[in-house]
C-alpha cells in the first residue's frame, strides 16, 4: 500500500470518527454553530422567493464545499507534516 492510500485511510478514519468528538466539545465551534443557525432564521425571516432561496442555496453549498475540501487539504497537509518530523525526530534520537 503507497503512503498516499495510507494517508487517506487515516485522514478519513481521524476525520470520520474523533474530529467529531472534538468538535462537540469545541466551544469555539458550538458558538460559530449558533452564529449560523441566527443567520439561517435571519434568512427564513426575510421571507425571500423560490428563486432567491435557490441562489443563496447554491452560495452557501459552494462556500460550504470549499471550506470543507480545503479542511480536509490542510488536515492532511499538516498529517504529513507530523510524520515527516516524527521521522526526522527518530533519526536524531
Amino acid at each position: 500500500m503507497g503512503n498516499e492510500k495510507l494517508l487517506e485511510i487515516l485522514t478519513a478514519e481521524r476525520m470520520a470518527d474523533s474530529l467529531e468528538t472534538v468538535l462537540r466539545q469545541s466551544r469555539e465551534y458550538q458558538d460559530t454553530l449558533k452564529q449560523q443557525d441566527n443567520a439561517f432564521k435571519k434568512m427564513d425571516r426575510a421571507r425571500l422567493s423560490r428563486k432567491q432561496t435557490a441562489i443563496v442555496d447554491t452560495a452557501i453549498s459552494a462556500t460550504n464545499h470549499c471550506g470543507a475540501v480545503y479542511g480536509t487539504v490542510a488536515y492532511r497537509h499538516g498529517l504529513k507534516d507530523g510524520i515527516r518530523l516524527s521521522a526526522e525526530l527518530c533519526e536524531i534520537i
